[in-house]
């Protein structure tokens, strides 16, 4: 078990003279906003900064993981370059990631910007969002570290498998899963050809532009976060994807902000490819499908408790997100189709 920084003053030290922060003052205290790594505050005599600790489950001694990550941070770097909002960790010779005893950090700058409420996003800042992501998929950036990242199309097998499991442990919503298993495989067995589709045409991108990755200042300037899914993928696809999350997918939809999003996006140049839409809709699906039975499997955990209710909430979430996509679907086709080119 990796101790928390807050009781490694060790580390703490080495960090600050590793990127020559200034002396350590006062303490390190733990910040929300983590949902799967732990943030904290320190303040040294330069400044304030952020130190992001990896999760106990990320393997630092996979040197493709460990690539992987600091990949990423590059690719908000020169994004940033380019003009993108894009908030990046401090580096040393492009080495972002820092590793000490086995334990993985990122500090950042620090940032008063905070995340805006998914119940006070207004038009405007879903036009900047969109007008954000059209050029970031016209910037043409080349990160030679960033590997492509495996997608491994779930299977039928592994659906039954998984819903049987959570059906005999009494899991919560396991009924639905059942009821709803035949609509279940046909997304399954659209997946991969879509996947496959997609690979005709991709980009480097965020990967997870969603709500809570951007914050806004005072002045409402955005800033773009959490570049830890950034990797290639296809523009349209993400298009549709953030538009239904920024939509409220996931709660209680309202086309208005995925209109206002795709509109948006073409204004600001971007283009949006009519072919890869029935595509990018099955992806989409299925990656959700992906997202379910992963948290089922946190569902029907028998020892870590928090996980487990972690789990079922976000079980609870995909399937809303499916059913409300079930019933939107021929409407928001129609819609994307008519900004497309």
């Amino acid at each position: 078990m990796i101790k928390a920084l807050s009781d490694n003053p060790t580390h703490i030290a080495q960090l600050c003279s590793l990127f020559e922060l200034g002396a350590f003052r006062g303490s390190v205290s733990q910040v929300p906003g983590g949902f799967h790594h732990s943030m904290w505050r320190l303040e040294t005599q330069s400044g304030c900064f952020a130190i992001k600790q990896l999760a106990d489950d990320m393997d630092m001694a996979d040197p493709a993981t460990v690539a992987q990550i600091n990949a990423t941070e590059i690719t908000a770097c020169e994004f940033s370059r380019r003009g993108i909002p894009a908030l990046h960790s401090l580096h040393r010779d492009r080495q972002h990631l820092q590793l000490l005893e086995g334990a993985g950090y990122l500090v950042y700058p620090w940032t008063n910007a905070t995340a805006c409420h998914r119940n006070g996003i207004e038009q405007h800042h879903a036009v900047i969002v969109a007008s954000m992501l059209a050029h970031i998929h016209s910037s043409d950036v080349n990160v030679p570290e960033l590997g492509d990242v495996p997608v491994f199309p779930v299977t039928a097998e592994r659906v039954i498998d998984l819903v049987q499991l959570a059906r005999a442990r009494n899991v919560r919503y396991s009924h639905i899963l059942q009821d709803r298993l035949d609509d279940i495989l046909r997304i399954v067995a659209l997946h991969a050809p879509a996947l496959e589709r997609l690979k005709g045409r991709q980009v480097i991108s965020h990967g997870d532009l969603d709500h809570k990755n951007v914050l806004w200042d005072e002045a409402g300037e955005p800033l773009l976060i959490d570049w830890e899914s950034a990797r290639r993928l296809n523009p349209t696809y993400e298009l549709l994807l953030e538009a239904l999350d920024w939509g409220g997918i996931t709660a209680n939809f309202d086309a208005r902000p995925f209109t206002t999003i795709l509109r948006a996006y073409v204004d600001a140049g971007g283009r949006i490819a009519e072919d890869m839409i029935p595509a990018a809709s099955d992806a989409i699906q299925g990656a959700w499908v992906n997202w379910l039975l992963y948290n089922v499997g946190r569902a029907v955990g028998l020892k870590d408790t928090q996980q487990r209710a972690i789990g079922s909430d976000q079980v609870d979430l995909v399937l809303s997100a499916l059913l409300r996509m079930e019933k939107q679907a021929d409407r928001l086709t129609e819609i994307a189709m008519r900004y497309a080119s």
